[in-house]
């Protein structure tokens, strides 16, 4: 699924896509991605795959299958810390419903507290020229909600405006915090309340991080975490992550990829392959970046 394409868009990706697919031995296309390539190694992981298939409802839920691999690297990894889980923006509870059941997260002596509003955006806290979605204000989402989450006595579920809802109930520790509210203000105002109690080594994921058009979160992210000593990972998934350091600088971070092209035998199939890229390019104007594992196309919206 690509956001925000007309029909015409949509047969430039098909046909740009039908192009290079032929040539790689895995390819991916969903949720404004496009790899080559790719392990994909999630695939494997049977109790993922389980859980995602259980909860998946729709082509859209279908869609975030990689968002929701990283979801869940980091909700895992947070089980070995002290604190709660919390999620600030849950819509119809799928994404923290995967985690969840692949955690078995009913079993562990924690707490994953769900805040939204379930009425939509506020008004006064909606991204320069944005609108409110209807389908984030549907009476139907909080039903959905407490029924994925119904025998999950640990889990609870806060309607209220974030940050003011924090006032009437917040952990006072967080092992793994995640923010998608769509919006600038409603994150930068979570993060002012929750920053301070995630735990050391606690992970933060900000769903809308990098994607274009959620850039004034991007901004304001970015600042609010330099200002501590910590830089923002952005991930090809359009997530943002950060690992709470105590020591400043401790944001993750990536040395630049070292790619060499080896010269010799298959330098003409490679001249193919470069040739069949170009010729996708000039019909879907995007991006290549070659890396040492394969090559990854991202469009922007």
């Amino acid at each position: 699924m690509f956001y925000g394409l007309d029909e015409a868009s949509r047969a430039r990706v098909r046909e740009g896509f039908d192009i290079l697919q032929p040539a790689f031995r895995k390819t991916f296309a969903a949720d404004m991605l496009i790899t080559f390539n790719r392990s994909q190694a999630f695939e494997s992981d049977a109790a993922f795959m389980q859980a995602f298939n259980t909860c998946a409802a729709n082509p859209q839920e279908e869609s975030l299958i990689w968002r929701l691999h990283t979801l869940c690297w980091a909700a895992g990894n947070a089980l070995r810390l002290d604190g709660d889980f919390v999620e600030c923006g849950v819509f119809r509870g799928f994404c923290s419903a995967v985690a969840a059941r692949y955690l078995d997260f009913k079993a562990v002596p924690k707490r994953w507290y769900l805040y939204d509003t379930f009425t939509g955006i506020p008004a006064d806290q909606l991204n320069t020229g944005h609108e409110d979605r209807p389908d984030f204000a549907d009476p139907d989402n909080l039903r959905t909600v407490r029924e994925r989450f119904a025998g999950f006595t640990n889990v609870e579920i806060v309607q209220g405006r974030v940050p003011e809802v924090f006032a009437t109930t917040v952990p006072e520790r967080i092992a793994f915090l995640h923010l998608d509210l769509n919006s600038a203000a409603a994150e930068l105002g979570a993060l002012e309340v929750l920053f301070d109690r995630v735990v050391d080594g606690g992970f933060i994921l900000l769903d809308d991080y990098g994607q274009m058009f959620h850039e004034e979160q991007q901004v304001g992210e970015d600042a609010f975490f330099a200002a501590r000593g910590l830089r923002v990972l952005e991930l090809p998934t359009g997530q943002g992550l950060v690992v709470k350091s105590p020591l400043g600088n401790g944001g993750v971070a990536l040395a630049p990829p070292q790619v060499t092209l080896r010269h010799g035998a298959g330098a003409a199939q490679r001249g193919d392959l470069f040739a069949m890229v170009r010729r996708a390019l000039k019909i879907l104007g995007g991006v290549v970046l070659l890396g040492g594992l394969g090559l990854a196309l991202y469009l922007a919206r």
